[in-house]
Formats: C-alpha cells, structure tokens, sequence
C-alpha cells in the first residue's frame, strides 16, 4: 500500500540533475585527460 505517485516533473527534475552530474564529470575527466596529454608532449625533446 505505501506506493507514491511520481508525476512527470518528478521525473524531469531527478534526470535533469543527473544530467548536470554527468556533464561536470565529464568536463572534469577532459580537463584531466588533456592535462595528462600535454605533460606527455613536454617530454619529449627530440621531436
């Protein structure tokens, strides 16, 4: 019986702030990623 009713902006709110989670991270992993590759390229002299 303890069932609750979700309405759909009950279902957007929660998938939009999954969204936004998911884009920080995102942005967050580029951020590292890149510098990871940039400090590979500093290495390298002789090329």
């Amino acid at each position: 019986m303890g069932d609750t009713m979700n309405t759909l902006h009950d279902f957007m709110l929660r998938t939009e702030g999954l969204t936004y989670i998911l884009i920080v991270a995102a942005l967050c992993g580029f951020v590292f990623f890149w510098r990871f590759l940039s400090e590979r390229d500093d290495d390298r002299d002789y090329l």
